[in-house]
């Protein structure tokens, strides 16, 4: 018999419940719901009964059970560090949501207590995984799109009126809500970091960034536009324009749609959960979910598709993107 990942969820809220949904979506001799931790025991009750788990009223408890081999940590932003280093201290394998540190420092703390204890550790990027990602990087790689020389990305979403969006203390913003989307798209583009980066934006009356305009300069004439805004939807597309024409990604963090040309275009049928998914295309976290089994059974510590240096890159870039706009705690 092979692997089986016993998985556990740390958090109850919607995210989790998709991510449990997707997860039910894949070969049960490769997954299972083991066990889920939260705060509130009534709705951590409920969640684990709807999908068939165990219940720990504490995270402490979810990293002591010998029967979880790999924890998704989906709580709030301000949380993710913590909960990451007591999986990580206790022998877990850890899927983190990003962002997994608040700052530059905390996601390499992580990284590197990762690296000591020879344990496999993923950013939940979940856009990396889509095989719209794949089909596109064949075809910038064919020479599809000639010299990639700029990528322009919009990501707009009224989330102004949501706690955890509005609040410093629990870790909200535009940058780390939607920025981060945008910035792992350019750098899976452009691969080298950029040699400039300048901001400007708002902040809110609580003190978060709610907008965001950013340009960065990359070696060899490259550049990226960035523009995140929680007050107002956008387009929400990415255009990456090459010297051979441009392709335009819509739902650029999940897409299941790629148009190369008029002749050439590709759509992904998401799988069906048992249960109603609450955000735009969640089924599709079930790629990063399989991504997490395939690289553990062939004895990876971090996947390919999101390497632990690009994470730690990203959370740098968003570290001086934040401390441009005025938001970045430098005491974390």
């Amino acid at each position: 018999m092979g692997l089986q990942l016993r998985w556990g969820v740390c958090g109850t809220g919607m995210i989790a419940h998709d991510f449990l949904t997707a997860l039910g979506t894949l070969p049960a001799d490769q997954h299972r719901a083991g066990a889920v931790a939260g705060k509130e025991r009534d709705r951590t009750q409920r969640l684990a009964s709807l999908h068939q788990a165990r219940m720990h009223d504490s995270y402490e408890a979810l990293a002591a059970d010998d029967n979880i081999d790999i924890v998704f940590v989906s709580v709030l932003n301000l949380q993710h560090y913590e909960i990451t280093k007591l999986m990580l201290e206790h022998g877990k394998h850890v899927l983190c949501e990003k962002p997994m540190g608040m700052t530059h420092k905390q996601t390499r703390e992580l990284v590197n207590m990762a690296r000591a204890r020879k344990l496999f550790l993923l950013e939940g990027m979940w856009s990396r995984f889509f095989p719209a990602y794949d089909a596109l990087d064949k075809h910038i790689a064919g020479g599809g799109l000639g010299e990639v020389y700029h990528v322009n990305v919009q990501f707009g979403v009224e989330i102004n009126d949501i706690e955890r969006n509005l609040m410093k203390d629990l870790g909200g913003g535009a940058v780390l809500d939607l920025g981060l989307y945008m910035l792992q798209l350019v750098q899976w583009i452009f691969k080298k970091p950029p040699s400039d980066v300048v901001c400007t934006g708002h902040k809110s009356n609580t003190g978060v960034d709610e907008s965001m305009s950013c340009a960065l300069k990359y070696p060899e004439g490259k550049t990226a536009s960035l523009a995140a805004h929680t007050r107002v939807a956008m387009g929400n597309k990415a255009e990456i324009v090459g010297t051979k024409g441009a392709v335009t990604l819509d739902y650029f963090w999940c897409p299941t749609a790629l148009r190369l040309s008029a002749a050439n275009s590709t759509e992904w049928t998401l799988p069906r959960g048992r249960f109603n998914f609450h955000f735009h295309n969640s089924a599709g976290l079930s790629y990063q979910i399989q991504e997490c089994y395939d690289c553990i059974s062939k004895g990876l510590l971090e996947s390919p598709k999101l390497p632990l240096d690009e994470s730690i890159l990203l959370s740098k870039l968003a570290d001086t993107m934040r401390s441009q706009l005025g938001v970045l705690d430098n005491e974390l």
